[in-house]
């Protein structure tokens, strides 16, 4: 068994409906890495759910014995501490790097743990022994980075819905991935954010593959690139209301399900 990630350039093409499809139609435990706003949790019909809280470690002042040097303001490369007379924190811009507390020459930082999120499984929805797993990220944090790592150390194998887009939080949820699916849609916006995220899981010398989400749209832009690149596309799901209209109301895709069965049989 594999980890496959399901990963996209641009939010709204298709990920999640591929995502939750691929497992349960293939009978795969299914981890959702968005989650800042985990989404799979709609298709799933979990008999039981299990919920435990999240931390990280973050610096807190003793203002008795900070003098205000600011130091730990001039090693901090987050911009996470002020000083004004005394060393002000703020937590939400934090990396827990620990840098300001091994430099604070009057031992004036100490630590303490923040909550950053939840992490919940829900198990044995639609009637099997699948599990989904996905984490929901405290309002106000920064960055879902150190959320996403700590949702990853429940993964042996499995389905990752990865966020959308390029940026951080995409690259650390494909970054250990077997095989990496990219969603696209036939759209000039489509295939400029697919060039960039077939940049990245280049970059990160990762095994990956095209799905052609909307398949039917007037624009051939992205099949062709990815004639003239040698990337495959291994599965089309068609431009169809009633697709749009199942995955509103929370459906699987039950007219797909061969294809779906088909895309995990080349990858998985």
């Amino acid at each position: 068994m594999k980890k496959i990630a399901i990963a996209s350039g641009k939010g709204g093409t298709g990920k999640t409906t591929l995502a939750v499809n691929l497992a349960v139609f293939n009978n795969i435990d299914l981890y959702d890495l968005d989650v800042e706003e985990p989404n799979d949790y709609l298709f799933f019909k979990p008999e039981k759910i299990d919920t435990r809280d999240v931390f990280r470690k973050v610096p807190v002042v003793n203002e008795e014995k900070c003098n205000g040097c600011g130091i730990c303001k001039d090693v901090c490369e987050f911009k996470a501490i002020a000083v004004i007379d005394k060393a002000m924190i703020f937590p939400e811009i934090c990396h827990s790097c620990g840098a300001c507390i091994y430099l604070c020459p009057e031992k004036a930082l100490d630590e303490e743990d923040r909550l950053i999120g939840r992490i919940i499984k829900a198990y044995n929805g639609h009637d099997n022994n699948i599990t989904l797993t996905y984490g929901i990220l405290e309002i106000g944090e920064a960055s879902a980075v150190p959320l996403i790592k700590e949702v990853k150390k429940e993964i042996r194998h499995g389905i990752l819905d990865c966020p959308p887009g390029t940026s951080c939080p995409m690259v650390e949820s494909v970054r250990d991935a077997d095989f990496v699916v990219l969603v696209t849609e036939p759209t000039p916006f489509g295939l400029h954010d697919l060039k960039i995220a077939i940049n990245i899981v280049d970059d990160l010398k990762l095994k990956f593959a095209v799905v052609l989400n909307k398949h039917g749209l007037p624009f051939d832009g992205v099949e062709e690139y990815c004639r003239e690149k040698g990337v495959e596309i291994i599965g089309k799901i068609p431009f169809s209301k009633k697709i749009a209209e199942d995955y509103s109301n929370g459906m699987l895709l039950e007219d797909y399900k061969e294809l779906f069965k088909e895309v995990y049989s080349v990858i998985g």
